[in-house]
């Protein structure tokens, strides 16, 4: 099992300067994927990342979408040999030490999708914690299970090969959409999930990029799509086990 880091980027040069020291420090390559930022954070990036030896960037023309730069980040893991890519977010919302537990846990389940359940303290807004709530209880109508404890955090361990069996089946969001999409279709593949509890903070003058109107659109989209294929993908994977 070969690991690596994957941090999607987008114009969250402040941040990821302040959280790379302690990425960095856990001796993983570090594949960075810049989401087409501003001209001025990319060079505030570039810069940023020029004492780590261990640090790779890889600069997308522009803007396409969170999940876009994931899906490129994990093929091009793929292309340099690693078996598993840690996602984490860029604006330092993640737990750093947890790291290597979930490194543990995907050594002790090589095949599934490893994922964060986050635990907040009091700097999570409101309306985050009671919108994951809604977004479990619809994952588990989309898959007829519970079998998805939380559908939006992004730190997760992702097996490459599992996700481009994903990605072979089914359409995958490139946007803020990707995040639970990547776990309903993986329910729907057969592809085994873990779930482990780690602490998620929202940083004093933290930089969102989730639009409120925009984002929970797609989002909307999403899971019409999702429960309007439901019963279809219980069918197939019913057949597939008889």
């Amino acid at each position: 099992m070969q690991f690596c880091l994957l941090i999607p980027h987008y114009n969250h040069h402040e941040q990821l300067t302040r959280f790379l020291p302690l990425v960095t420090a856990q001796n993983l390559p570090c594949l960075i994927v810049d989401d087409g930022s501003k001209p001025e954070s990319l060079a505030h990036l570039r810069q940023a990342i020029e004492p780590f030896s261990n640090v790779t960037l890889l600069a997308l023309p522009r803007n396409r979408g969170k999940g876009r730069a994931i899906k490129t980040g994990l093929f091009w893991a793929a292309s340099l040999g690693y078996t598993h890519a840690i996602q984490i977010d860029a604006d330092g919302q993640h737990h750093v030490d947890d790291i290597q537990r979930f490194i543990a846990l995907a050594q002790e389940y090589p095949d599934a999708l490893i994922s964060g359940r986050p635990t907040f303290d009091q700097s999570a807004p409101a309306a985050r914690r009671h919108g994951r709530k809604i977004t479990s209880w619809v994952c588990a109508l989309e898959t007829f299970s519970t079998a998805i404890r939380d559908g939006l955090c992004g730190f997760r361990v992702y097996p490459i090969s599992n996700f481009e069996k994903v990605q072979d089946r089914y359409y995958l969001g490139n946007r803020m959409d990707f995040d639970t999409e990547i776990l309903v279709k993986s329910v729907w593949t057969g592809i085994p999930l873990r779930f482990l509890d780690t602490p998620v903070i929202y940083p004093e003058g933290n930089i969102s990029h989730f639009n409120y109107l925009r984002d929970n659109l797609i989002l909307i989209k999403l899971h019409c799509r999702l429960l309007l294929a439901a019963p279809l993908n219980f069918w197939r994977r019913w057949l597939r086990q008889v």
